[in-house]
């Protein structure tokens, strides 16, 4: 169905009558009591038409208006992914020949005037001398903000703490730290149209810790049979699930947790993890333990042929564009399915580097040549290695 004007509909009802009475026609004047007859049912049919066409869009997510776009998404049990923040490496280094302990509290990096990243000690840790302590700090906004190794950098802690002067901070480059925009439109339409998940609790509990502003991303993995299965390499008990993330782990995921399901959590002994505690008087300890596991990781390496017009480019520049670029977006913290070949072809083709033809790209997973590689939900892709080499010409 489509949007029809009264005139459109008023000539088309007018032009049927006239093959009716050929070779005369209908006169189109207001005098003509047939011809306001037509008049009064192309008002009447336009209504009713674009009533249907208005209602047949409404839960269309390819059509339906921004408005609509949430109810859809309610019907379909999902909800826009409201973007996360991004994560900058802190290490704390003990500068002494002796102990020094951290202090509790929350620290503070000021980038600018915009932009801080915090991180919260919960309880005071020692740092053995010339030993040095790493920390996930996060922006306290939603977005992408890429910094640079620094060597020196000042933070500032909450009222009351002081920080020994024996204490060093510096960063390292965050650029598989950065985090994301909320979904667009656009992508969030997308993705309500391509995924088939729906309805299922385990989901929406995944999506809900990914909105979390700390949380780059998440993977949940449920047995529902009677016998342990395997996840990658970890036994999971029956009627248990493990619950992966990326980014910075807060009590606040127990609460979500216990949100959406009754399921225990398990350990993935393969990986690290976080105990979390649900608070509750409902339970005889006072509370429910709810296990976080980190994200393993899936290595892999890429071999790039290329030929390199010199009166464009040297080849150690279309090296260096090329390396960067890949390490960048295959050093994520959000979780792929696949690895193609075509993937990475397509990254260093969006570069658009005048002078550059790229010839081929070939994936190493375990130093054997694939085609693809099939991403666990329990793991992230990270590129280990970029062998880049050109011909000139």
């Amino acid at each position: 169905m489509q949007i029809l004007t009264f005139d459109e509909i008023l000539t088309k009802i007018c032009d049927d009558f006239d093959t009716l009475i050929s070779p005369k026609k209908i006169a189109r004047t207001n005098t003509n009591i047939l011809y306001l007859i037509f008049k009064a049912i192309s008002k009447g049919f336009e209504i009713i038409n674009n009533v249907c066409v208005e209602l047949s869009n409404k839960f269309d997510p390819a059509s339906c208006s921004e408005e609509d776009l949430q109810s859809v998404a309610d019907l379909v049990g999902t909800e826009r992914l409201k973007g996360s923040a991004t994560g900058l490496l802190i290490n704390i280094t003990n500068t002494s020949n002796k102990s020094v302990t951290l202090l509790a509290g929350t620290y503070t990096y000021k980038y600018d005037d915009d932009v801080s990243f915090i991180g919260t000690v919960l309880s005071d840790t020692e740092i053995s001398a010339l030993n040095t302590l790493s920390l996930i700090f996060m922006s306290d906004s939603i977005g992408s903000y890429a910094i640079t190794e620094q060597s020196d950098i000042k933070a500032s802690v909450t009222a009351d703490v002081v920080i020994s002067s024996d204490l060093s901070f510096s960063c390292d480059d965050n650029a598989s730290l950065l985090g994301t925009e909320e979904e667009s439109d656009i992508d969030f339409r997308k993705r309500i149209l391509n995924t088939t998940d729906r309805q299922n609790t385990l989901v929406e509990l995944e999506t809900e810790i990914k909105n979390l502003p700390y949380i780059f991303d998440c993977k949940v993995k449920y047995n529902p049979t009677d016998d342990a299965i395997d996840v990658d390499g970890a036994s999971l008990s029956p009627y248990k699930m493990f619950i992966y993330c990326s980014g910075d782990i807060r009590n606040e995921i127990a609460e979500v947790v216990a949100k959406y399901s009754f399921y225990q959590t398990q350990e993935d002994s393969t990986t690290t993890h976080e105990t979390l505690t649900y608070v509750n008087e409902v339970f005889a300890n006072g509370g429910c333990e709810i296990i976080v596991n980190y994200f393993k990781k899936v290595n892999f390496d890429v071999d790039v042929r290329y030929i390199v017009d010199t009166n464009f480019l040297s080849a150690s520049s279309a090296r260096e564009q090329i390396t960067s670029v890949l390490l960048k977006d295959y050093r994520s913290q959000l979780h792929i399915d696949f690895i193609r070949e075509a993937d990475i072809y397509n990254t260093i083709e969006a570069l658009d580097i005048a002078g550059l033809t790229l010839l081929s790209v070939d994936l190493k997973y375990n130093n054997e040549a694939v085609d693809y590689i099939a991403v666990p939900p329990s793991c992230l892709v990270y590129l280990e290695n970029v062998d880049a080499e050109a011909s000139e010409v």
